[in-house]
């Protein structure tokens, strides 16, 4: 028996995935979550699997649902794809794209030009900020979120790792010393998080002796020699020296940059951009 799955069962399971809500998949979708409910049983009818794993907290994908993903990914976007060169429209239109903002500092600026020069007649609105707040408004105030997330953490689209390092002046000797002197980002930050647990863990002192929500600030302290920092090794500013535990620190976890999109059908310069970058930054760092 031929089994055709129709694109809009795809994009709805995609949307949930993203999501990992039932409630808030209807709302990115404009539709009842009766309706989601019925678009997925179908789809997993199809599939002869269950996808989704329902709890009270939040939707899970199942192993099945973890296999089926990437394919369903790739098959919504060469359908909408698909559909923007049969109707043979320039790319034109406007593009909320928010990043971390070391990227958009050293990492995104020549990638963006590039862009703007093939794409002109797209607008590009990109704002800077924390990966928590950026993915709050996702959907609302952007398009498309490029974001720091733990490694295996699972959502987006993964486009690269990096290498998460603690960092101290390369003009200064280090010595972990009888307390650690640290420059972090303002909570909440997940590497902030990182650094505390990772001290703590190790039972060495600390005390914060700079914080701010600028990363060019918290790094240009840790280079000053007052303080260490915690990095991404790809993009730590020049003035900084890497450190690991041949120089008594603890382990820390490594992070992944990931682009998350907007639920719902993509506006065809806003997939323009998605590619762009996904392509721009497939080459792993660190």
């Amino acid at each position: 028996m031929l089994r055709n799955i129709d694109i809009d069962l795809l994009r709805c399971f995609l949307t949930i995935a993203e999501l990992r809500s039932f409630t808030k998949a209807g709302a990115a979708l404009f539709r009842s979550q009766s309706t989601i409910s019925t678009q997925i049983r179908r789809l997993e009818e199809l599939a002869g699997q269950s996808l989704l794993q329902r709890s009270p907290q939040e939707v899970l994908l199942t192993r099945a649902g973890e296999d089926f993903l990437g394919y369903a990914r790739r098959i919504v976007t060469l359908h909408d794809e698909a559909l923007d060169v049969v109707n043979a429209r320039n790319v034109a239109g406007r593009v909320r794209l928010a990043v971390m903002d070391d990227y958009a500092t050293q990492v995104l600026p020549q990638p963006l030009a590039r862009f703007a020069r093939l794409n002109p007649d797209v607008e590009l609105e990109v704002t800077t900020g924390f990966t928590r707040d950026l993915l709050d408004d996702l959907g609302e105030d952007f398009d498309l979120v490029l974001a720091t997330q733990k490694l295996g953490d699972g959502r987006g689209e993964i486009l690269r790792t990096e290498r998460t390092a603690w960092a101290c002046s390369d003009r200064h000797d280090f010595d972990v010393g009888s307390r650690v002197s640290l420059a972090l980002l303002k909570a909440p930050n997940m590497y902030r998080e990182w650094a505390l647990a990772a001290l703590n863990d190790a039972g060495l002192p600390w005390r914060i002796l700079f914080s701010s929500s600028s990363i060019g600030a918290v790094e240009a302290m840790a280079a000053s020699g007052a303080a260490i920092t915690i990095v991404k090794a790809g993009t730590a500013r020049s003035g900084l020296r890497l450190l690991g535990p041949e120089d008594g620190m603890p382990e820390l976890p490594a992070s992944e940059i990931a682009l998350h999109s907007a639920p719902g059908r993509q506006a065809p310069a806003v997939r323009a951009m998605a590619g762009f970058l996904q392509e721009s930054l497939a080459t792993p760092q660190g």
